[in-house]
């Protein structure tokens, strides 16, 4: 009833194109571009985003799923839901990701999502990734943590670094919280908003096999990421 009376007063609309209805509606979502499966090293097409076994000679992770393009529009949501603090979209930003990417079976992972450090999470109040992944993992019947992996320094802005400079993140930004908490599932997958080069994602696969003596599978599930770039 509480809730019925909030969206009288407070109508939901979309956040891209301002409609009523709801925070991301139907003609918006079909602006959203879908990815070609492709291996998230050299981005060649790639049967289900796996890593391509010659890529995997220098990189650990075993499949980077990534969903949309990440253009303008998915710019617009994404900066409204990290940097403006509309958490309302989190729960139909889940649901359209569910929708998108249908039956995949995540046999005994575990989910987790990509830490933000203290300073990040105090200036947004809330780290993105952990109530997409709430939701996401609860669709499929999967434990999540946020217990896994923490975050010891702040380099400033992902998003705001260059290309080169996204290529620098160093392991030692990461550390394995609670290792007990891999011994019961059969692998790990990441989740994150938006995948640049891969180098986040693959520095927190890195520290996770190590703790398991490289005996172990890690993969990412990401909601965006731009046009290729071959060199």
């Amino acid at each position: 009833m509480f809730s019925s009376f909030l969206d009288l007063a407070y109508p939901k609309s979309c956040h891209i194109c301002g409609k009523y209805g709801g925070y991301l509606c139907d003609t918006c979502k079909k602006t959203f571009k879908r990815n070609l499966p492709e291996c998230y090293i050299c981005r060649r097409i790639s049967p289900n985003f796996n890593t391509h076994t010659q890529c995997k000679n220098t990189n650990s992770l075993e499949q980077v799923i990534v969903e949309w393009e990440y253009n303008k529009v998915s710019s617009k949501i994404l900066k409204n839901y990290k940097y403006r603090g509309a958490r309302d979209i989190a729960k139909s930003l889940s649901e359209f990701l569910i929708q998108s990417i249908g039956n995949v079976n995540f046999r005994n992972t575990l989910f987790t999502s990509v830490p933000i450090s203290f300073l990040r999470r105090n200036e947004r109040g809330f780290n993105q990734t952990e109530l997409l992944v709430e939701i996401i993992s609860r669709h499929y019947g999967c434990d999540f943590s946020l217990d896994l992996i923490g975050r010891k320094i702040e380099k400033g802005h992902q998003s705001l670094r260059d290309r080169e400079s996204r290529l620098m993140v160093e392991n030692s930004d990461f550390y394995i919280k609670d290792p007990s908490l891999l011994e019961k599932y059969d692998s790990v997958t990441i989740l994150d908003d938006v995948i640049t080069t891969g180098k986040t994602l693959e520095s927190i696969s890195k520290i996770i096999k190590e703790e398991q003596n490289g005996n172990y599978s890690v993969n990412a599930l990401c909601l965006f990421r731009g046009k290729p770039y071959y060199s």
